[in-house]
């Protein structure tokens, strides 16, 4: 793939990753489903059937493999993104643990299936260590944060309850109605005054006050009302941006209207400058080549090109594995590939060096067949070079090999893929 595709899929999963902190569904299984055939597309969808090597990792092991912060990182990420999407679950982060296992699991299957971009098996049972450290990491940051806010790790919008109104308390005293039977004596009558009627002769409600007992009551939802509150907060706070953003485009376009004379005379000026520039290039382009003289042709021939870098399988040094294991009370410490092959055990005081009767070196590859007849043992190393030429880097991975101990009746001792970094002779 090109720098610019991997950049625009690097900021395309960015753009996911987010949204799907959001709490979006779709968001998180389209970022899975495009992470997981990012490494297809690499090899232009050439797959293989994966051959994953399923060694456990043992305790020499562990602190290596969990110096890989990058995967550690990522897989927290995917985890916290993961957390979110199980939203109220009791269980979600035993939910959420299991599934960043899953596609962990997953992203080796596709990277043995496809050689990890590199033509390359690379899918080792090992490798998920990093992947399920920062898994656990993530999680136990959440659980803190979540003890700690007693509300979910990530922001929402929320308002405070309201309290409720305080009831009025019911009066204590009652209007005293007359009898019926009891007519009130006719006011006397004063000109411009209006008499009220009686109250047994009102048209309006009775004015017996009613009971304590029958006070309406107002069911109010607080949570209901929040919500609404806190939607209108948004909605008119997005008015607000639209509002003035339109507000800009119209000054913009005013002052564009303005100077729209001016504006057109520089790009017209533009536009002539750079058809100018083109015209010149060209012209010189074609300029008619001058011959040179014989006489002068030494004088003004290039410096000669530099010598070719030197291929690594022809350069002298030893090879230092990434993981020395130990095979009869013997530790694999290095390999030598040039002036002559061979390998190195060692022990306390004690270093021996097994040649190699059965060696094939070539630029891509090496083959060797080493018996250390004193010990019983027999070390078989079939390996490719990554990259041909010569580094001076030394953490750079030079030799990736399958390193296989045999004894003398045939049975396997040791089998490994290992990386092998070089060093110049001591």
């Amino acid at each position: 793939m090109s720098p610019l595709a991997v950049r625009i899929g690097v900021g395309v999963l960015a753009l996911l990753a987010l949204i799907a902190l959001r709490g979006k569904r779709w968001a998180y299984l389209t970022f899975v489903l495009l992470g997981l055939l990012y490494f297809p597309a690499q090899t232009h969808f050439r797959v293989h059937a994966p051959k994953c090597e399923q060694l456990l990792p043992t305790l020499h092991l562990l602190v290596p493999l969990l110096h890989n912060y990058a995967y550690i990182a990522l897989f927290a990420g995917f985890y916290w993104m993961t957390w979110v999407q199980f939203g109220r679950s009791d269980a979600r982060g035993v939910w959420a643990l299991v599934a960043t296992l899953l596609v962990a699991a997953l992203v080796e299957i596709a990277e043995g299936m496809t050689g990890g971009g590199r033509g390359q098996v690379h899918c080792r049972v090992r490798d998920l260590v990093p992947d399920a450290a920062g898994a656990v990491g993530a999680a136990l940051l959440l659980a803190v944060w979540s003890r700690l806010r007693r509300k979910p790790a990530y922001v929402r919008l929320g308002m405070s309850r309201p309290a409720a109104a305080p009831r009025s308390a019911a009066p204590t005293t009652r209007v005293v109605v007359p009898p019926r039977a009891v007519v009130p004596p006719p006011l006397p009558y004063l000109p411009g005054r209006v008499v009220p009627p009686p109250p047994d002769f009102s048209p309006g409600p009775s004015p017996v006050t009613p009971a304590a007992d029958m006070d309406p009551t107002h069911e109010v939802a607080p949570r209901v009302g929040a919500a609404i509150a806190a939607r209108a907060a948004v909605i008119q706070r997005l008015q607000k941006i639209l509002a003035r953003l339109w507000e800009m485009l119209q000054r913009l376009w005013m002052s564009i209207r303005r100077r729209r004379r001016t504006i057109v005379f520089g790009v017209v000026v533009l536009a002539l400058g750079g058809a100018g520039a083109l015209v010149m290039l060209r012209l010189r382009a074609a300029a008619p080549a001058v011959t040179v003289q014989p006489d002068t042709a030494p004088a003004l021939l290039q410096p000669p090109p530099p010598p070719p870098r030197p291929l690594q399988s022809e350069a002298e040094g030893y090879y230092e594995p990434s993981y020395k294991f130990t095979v009869s009370d013997r530790r694999f410490t290095r390999l030598t590939l040039r002036p002559q092959p061979f390998v190195t055990f060692s022990r306390p005081g004690i270093r021996d060096e097994v040649g190699c009767a059965d060696a094939r070196i070539s630029p891509v590859a090496a083959h060797l067949r080493c018996e250390f007849e004193r010990v019983g043992l027999l070390v078989t190393i079939e390996g490719q070079f990554p990259s041909r030429t010569v580094t001076s880097r030394l953490d750079a991975q030079v030799l990736n090999a399958w390193v296989t101990v045999t004894n003398t009746r045939g049975e396997t001792l040791f089998r490994a893929r290992e990386s092998f970094y070089w060093h110049t002779p001591d």
